[in-house]
């Protein structure tokens, strides 16, 4: 069934899985908000009306093919982190939209961008560490950061060049030419929801 239909730099886009309901959680799972599982993912393109599965060509960065459960998860992370550059969104199945609407429930940063605490990054959740007014700084569950440009959410790097960027931005705000930005700290929130050892990973 459809689970997502979008816009992603200037092309239709649609997701399609089999949902089923989680069962109960296992000792390695991480994120008890998202309920569901999604299945044997399948992305489509839409081209001058014409829908047809779209063959991913993309290799990761560390050398790896790209797979359709990865698209999703791409997806997902875009959604969940109110990105607002690259994306456009026209569709989110019940399944998923009960999970974003557990992620806002926790705003960082209120403006003409709402700018979430947590955020779903690469099957893990992640939480709002540093801010200036040009990016922003995550911790995932292995307290890696994750780079995204504060304008607009979209991802600078989660490599080891976000370890670099926030480097330079903790420089940049000491001389002046970045600002901190002030965020509502949830962390007394994480232990209840994302126990990062008790509860559930997302498993696409």
């Amino acid at each position: 069934m459809k689970i997502l239909d979008f816009d992603l730099e200037g092309s239709h886009f649609i997701i399609e899985a089999d949902i089923s309901p989680r069962q109960e959680a296992d000792d390695d799972m991480e994120c008890q908000w998202l309920r569901y599982d999604f299945d044997n993912t399948q992305v489509y393109k839409e081209t001058d009306g014409a829908v047809s599965p779209f063959q991913i060509t993309a290799v990761a960065w560390a050398g790896y093919q790209l797979t359709a459960d990865h698209a999703l998860k791409d997806v997902i992370g875009r959604i969940s982190r109110n990105e607002t550059g690259k994306l456009t969104v026209h569709y989110v199945c019940p399944e998923l939209q009960e999970f974003f609407d557990e992620l806002k429930k926790y705003p960082a940063i209120s403006g003409e961008r709402t700018i979430p605490y947590f955020i779903f990054h690469g099957g893990d959740i992640a939480k709002l560490a540093y801010a200036t007014n040009e990016f922003l700084y995550y911790e995932d569950s292995n307290y890696m950061p994750l780079m995204f440009r504060t304008v607009d959410g979209t991802l600078v790097s989660d490599n080891e060049f976000a370890d670099m960027g926030l480097y330079e931005s903790e420089e940049n705000v000491e001389n002046g030419t970045e600002h901190i930005l002030p965020f509502t700290d949830y962390g007394s929130d994480v232990e209840s929801a994302c126990d990062l050892e008790d509860e559930e990973d997302l498993e696409i």
